[in-house]
């Protein structure tokens, strides 16, 4: 949990197993001790009826199902929207209870010279709600009437059937959009629904009749829910439920909380285990007016014998300078773009890729269990570069640049007094989206002249040349990357079996992601092999620097980051290179570090880390201190190595070209939450222990571990960046191409105007 070290064993999980309502009297009850409800980690997962959703924005994109395209945005109006793709769009909503709503629908049909009507037939929960409508195509949108009969107390489905369905392609001249599109919806707001906000504080739960409070706990048997009183918000009669619901997903046992009533708890059985805690409220009158319920201090009580009281959280932010008898070590991190973790020798591939890396890794540490922040490149450095996850920093399209208000670890260093110099082989970590702030040498090389020994060649020669400070280096090979075509000695070695070399060409990849390919296993064995020979190609690289910085008598005093922005698919999950999705085989990385002095030789840290981590990391260990909070934990504590702890969260997040969605990863477990219908229309959940490719979702079997991380998940997410659009020279496009990463939605001439 977050803050987990610091809630040691807080023990803030009610067991399954809810015994009773009991009034605080009579004889006297054990000493307790309590947690504030809103303090408990992950943070409360708070459900309300909707009352608006703005099509096209994050806030409503967990209420899409099948049938929509990725989120829009009017490039004249600033409007967001979202088209519908294919015959039917679904739409899924919660109801805390039955009576007649209505759905005001604004939305505007794909429009073309000679184009017919456009028509509307809606489904509740599998029951018609009346004949076809016709769209107005003027954006004066229409209304639709939900009957209390047809719907659901909990989760709602409305199935929206489109008379016609065109691809802009077809229809419109010179468009190359060839998506199924009927509709650009904008907003849906629904009558009949309180419009009032909810509010969870340590003082008091404020929860409208249809919402939910759900807060996912752990605590040993004993432990009781408490407040000191109910009220109804307005002048009507209203119940307030509270469930108890076991990992296992079966609700061992409802009660109802007295409303208005004195100080009250909830007492627990004896089931233990993560649980969900849910409060919900509705009207005791459902034909009576609005209502809601006010809960005052709502808390977690534990036996005071069974738990420690929590503490601060641990600090995560480098606040920690470094000692004055420990001379600044040099820095240089080493960044292999889209190798994946099992390709390593010690990373259990068995096959011979990477000798100078495995040599390493014994004088080393290595992070057995590293995370990619994103599953594309520019993302996932610049969460290494700023600390900050890809939803904080904001640096997600294609065209975005670091913000400049946030300081960068060149840029930190520099400032420390360190030479800084960078050789990259990737556009996307060029000069155009603000990553060569903070170095004073900065060389890019087009990923087509620059294989990884032509970027040593260049690295060496800034090493030569430079002054005596100590220095960060950055480099980024791109080896690995598509197109797979490796040097011949390499090629002999590893890949001599694949009759035709030419098959790793982009065009393949390419093909293979949009489906003009038809993949096969031999086909993916080639491509495999082609890639496996360019690992090793890199590592005969990396070799030669750790080579260079020894001859140099600087290796002793260097700290060696190396580790990859992402890693690359094979087919597995359907998929293929990186950026589509967020599974093991694009988000798991290496992470292996060479300390000066070889300190913590041979150590194999196996506690959760990510590419936040990073900079906190190299910052502390340069005796740097950061002026703003990181969240990234410190791997190297004083001359040692400490892990962040098994108890802590690591999240990664994708927003590239319209594949929409974010992952959490915990205890041993991984929720994956799609943000887009590219990216799915279910969360999907899978035990890493068991299942770490990730074969067997677990969501449905598992509702209150899926909550749980859907929580810390959620915690995430309300943090956002704004994105810093940049312009983009036609030369950096052409390189960006070439790597296969470019892929162009044209906007058909039927978008919203405003």
């Amino acid at each position: 949990m977050t803050g987990g070290r610091a809630r040691r064993g807080a023990a803030v999980a009610l067991a399954a197993g809810l015994a009773s309502v009991v009034a605080v009297a009579g004889c006297r009850p054990p000493p307790m001790t309590e947690l504030g409800l809103a303090e408990v980690r992950p943070p409360a997962l708070v459900t309300t009826e909707p009352v608006r959703l703005d099509l096209g924005t994050d806030g409503a994109r967990t209420h899409l199902g099948q049938g929509w395209s990725f989120d829009e945005r009017n490039r004249k109006t600033g409007e967001t929207f979202v088209w519908s793709l294919g015959p039917a769009s679904e739409l899924r909503f919660h109801l805390g209870w039955r009576r007649d709503l209505t759905l005001d629908l604004r939305a505007r049909p794909f429009a073309f010279p000679g184009a017919p009507p456009q028509t509307l037939a809606f489904e509740l929960n599998g029951r018609s709600l009346g004949p076809p409508q016709r769209l107005p195509g003027n954006g004066a949108g229409l209304s639709v009437r939900l009957p209390a009969d047809a719907q659901a107390v909990g989760d709602n489905r409305l199935l929206i059937r489109y008379g016609r369905v065109d691809a802009p392609a077809d229809v419109v001249a010179g468009s190359t959009d060839r998506r199924p599109l009927a509709v650009a919806w904008s907003e849906i707001t629904v009558g009949g629904v309180d419009p009032t906000p909810p509010l969870v504080t340590a003082e008091r739960i404020d929860l409208p009749a249809g919402g939910r409070v759900d807060s996912f706990l752990e605590l040993e048997s004993g432990a009781r829910l408490g407040f000191d009183g109910c009220a109804p918000l307005w002048d009507e009669p209203v119940v307030v439920e509270v469930t108890i619901t076991g990992d296992d997903g079966r609700a061992d046992q409802v009660e109802r909380v007295a409303c208005p009533g004195g100080p009250t708890t909830v007492l627990i059985g004896s089931a233990g285990g993560l649980s969900r805690v849910r409060i919900a409220v509705r009207p005791a009158d459902p034909l009576g007016r609005p209502t809601g319920a006010r809960l005052d201090r709502p808390r977690i009580l534990v036996p005071a014998a069974r738990v420690d009281l929590p503490g601060p959280a641990a600090p995560t932010d480098p606040t920690g300078v470094a000692s004055s008898d420990r001379p600044r070590p040099n820095v240089v991190v080493y960044l292999v773009d889209a190798l994946r973790a099992d390709r390593i020798g010690v990373y259990g591939c068995d096959r011979p890729l990477t000798p100078r890396l495995d040599k390493m890794a014994a004088d080393g540490v290595v992070f057995a269990d590293m995370t990619a922040q994103s599953s594309w490149t520019k993302a996932a450095v610049a969460s290494i570069f700023t600390g900050l996850w890809p939803r904080a920093h904001g640096v997600n399209g294609p065209d975005d640049r670091l913000p400049d208000e946030l300081p960068t670890l060149p840029e930190l260093l520099r400032a420390a007094g360190y030479e800084t110099g960078a050789v990259v082989a990737n556009a996307y970590v060029g000069r155009p989206f603000g990553f060569a702030r903070g170095f004073d040498h900065f060389e890019f090389i087009d990923h087509r002249e620059g294989r990884s020994e032509v970027v040593h060649e260049r690295v060496a020669a800034w090493l030569v040349g430079r002054g005596n400070h100590p220095f960060f280096l950055y480099v980024h090979t791109i080896d690995p990357h598509a197109p797979y075509a490796p040097p011949t000695p390499f090629l002999e070695a590893f890949a001599g079996e694949v009759s035709d070399p030419t098959v790793g060409r982009v065009e393949t990849v390419r093909g293979l992601v949009l489906g003009t390919v038809e993949p096969d296993p031999s086909l993916e064995r080639d491509l495999r092999a082609l890639y496996d020979a360019e690992v090793a190609a890199n590592d005969a690289s990396f070799g030669r620097l750790l080579d260079l910085l020894e001859a140099r008598g600087e290796l002793e005093d260097t700290l060696v980051v190396f580790t990859s922005d992402h890693g690359e698919a094979f087919g597995e999950h359907g998929s293929w290179t990186h950026g589509l999705d967020l599974y093991d085989e694009v988000l798991s990385v290496p992470l292996v570090m060479r300390l000066p002095g070889r300190a913590g030789a041979g150590l194999v840290v196996r506690d959760p880390v990510q590419h936040v981590d990073l900079l906190p990391t190299i910052l502390d260990r340069c005796g740097v201190v950061s002026e703003r909070p990181l969240p990234g934990a410190r791997l190297l504590r004083g001359d040692g190595v400490a892990g962040p702890g098994a108890d802590r969260t690591v999240l990664a997040y994708l927003d590239y070209w319209g594949r929409h969605g974010a992952a959490a990863l915990r205890g041993g477990f991984k929720l994956i939450r799609p943000l887009s219908a590219e990216l799915g229309d279910a969360d999907e959940l899978y035990d890493r222990s068991t299942d770490r490719g990730e074969t067997r979702d677990l969501a449905d079997q598992r509702p209150v571990r899926s909550g749980w991380l859907a929580a810390e998940l959620a915690a995430g997410l309300a943090t956002r960046g704004e994105s810093r659009p940049t312009e983009v020279a036609d030369e950096v496009r052409e390189q960006l191409e070439a790597l296969g990463y470019l892929q162009v939605h044209d906007h058909p001439p039927g978008e919203p105007d405003g």
